[in-house]
This record gives C-alpha cells, sequence and structure tokens, in this order.
C-alpha cells in the first residue's frame, strides 16, 4: 500500500475500528508494537489535544519513521517510546484507558533462532508477564484490544480461544469479537 492507500484507511476502516472499540477524546492510549504508528496517528486524532497515545516498540527504524512523521505533521500528542523488548511497561500504575495489542502478541517472548537453530515460540508464561503489565498500566474498566494472527507458527498455541483464556486467566473480559480490514505495515490483512 502507499501512504495515501493507508492514509484512506486510516481515515475510514481504521477510525471506525478505533472508535468501535471505545477511543474518545481526552483517553490515554498505549499502541503496544506500533510499528509506523498507523494506529497511534488515528487514536491522536480521536482522543485529540486533551489525550494522548504513547506508540511503544523495540524496533527503532519504524519509530523513527514514525517521530519522522509526527514531527512533519507537528502532531504534539504522539509520544514514541523504544524498549528493549521485555515486557516491563515504561509507565505508571492505571495510566492508560486503552491498549491496542495488534499483530505482536505471538511475538511476546519469542526468541529467534541463531544460525540455522529453530526459533523459540512465544510462550503462555511470556505473556502472562505482558498481561499482568497491561493489568498495571490500565485504569479501571479500560481495555485491550487484540488482533492475533500468527498463532499456530509462532506460539505454543493454536487459536484465539487459547488466548481468550489466557487474557480471561489474567482478569480480562471478552466484550466484543469482529472482524475488520486491518494495517499490518503496508499491507493491508483481514
Amino acid at each position: 500500500m502507499t501512504r495515501a492507500e493507508i492514509g484512506s484507511w486510516q481515515r475510514g476502516v481504521g477510525r471506525r475500528l478505533l472508535k468501535r472499540i471505545g477511543t474518545a477524546a481526552g483517553q490515554a492510549v498505549l499502541d503496544f508494537g506500533c510499528r509506523e504508528g498507523n494506529y497511534a496517528e488515528i487514536a491522536a486524532q480521536i482522543v485529540g489535544p486533551t489525550g494522548g497515545v504513547y506508540a511503544l516498540d523495540k524496533n527503532r527504524e519504524p519509530l523513527g519513521k514514525l517521530a519522522s512523521s509526527i514531527s512533519e505533521q507537528r502532531v504534539r500528542n504522539i509520544v514514541p517510546v523504544c524498549t528493549s523488548g521485555d515486557a516491563s511497561l515504561p509507565l505508571m500504575d492505571a495510566s492508560m484507558d486503552l491498549v491496542l495489542l495488534y499483530d505482536v502478541i505471538h511475538l511476546i517472548g519469542r526468541s529467534e533462532g541463531q544460525s540455522g537453530q529453530t526459533a523459540q515460540p512465544s510462550t503462555a508464561s511470556a505473556r502472562r508477564v505482558l498481561l499482568r503489565e497491561l493489568c498495571r498500566v490500565l485504569r479501571p474498566r479500560g481495555t485491550v484490544s487484540v488482533y492475533c494472527p500468527h498463532l499456530t507458527t509462532h506460539t505454543d498455541v493454536n487459536s484465539e480461544e487459547d488466548i481468550v483464556r489466557e487474557l480471561e486467566g489474567e482478569g480480562f473480559l471478552l466484550a466484543d469479537d469482529f472482524q475488520t480490514q486491518l494495517v499490518h505495515d503496508a499491507t493491508l490483512v483481514s
């Protein structure tokens, strides 16, 4: 997709998606594993000047692209945050209204194989550490929105139902389950 096509998706489907999951003016949003910030940009528009978006990723290159984009557009309510890749979040307790986990949960705790070795999959215990951190940073009645592809190839689980059970095991409740088109980097996925 071109940048113009991504922008068109953001103004249409992307905006409707974030509104559907409850994004509203004045909120604090964490886009965990944000890459170039396709969702962070939409969230920033919705939450407006009284809200804020923390765009967190462990990869400097896509965060640099986001930083350039928000500087160019003079966006003041997105804070790019580069992390080491571990699950601890550099955020205060009960500070977020919404967390986006889009196309990232399968990478939590996953280690890449070294020269010919097989990569180690993401495990429930590693994801549990992240989910507990999300509980810590979410305000009461906060929302976590999850899109979780690649489960059978990158994790120790086989289905979205397994991820839902993990979320419920940490005290989250499934409020809605729906399908829509998402953007991952420069690709439209369903």
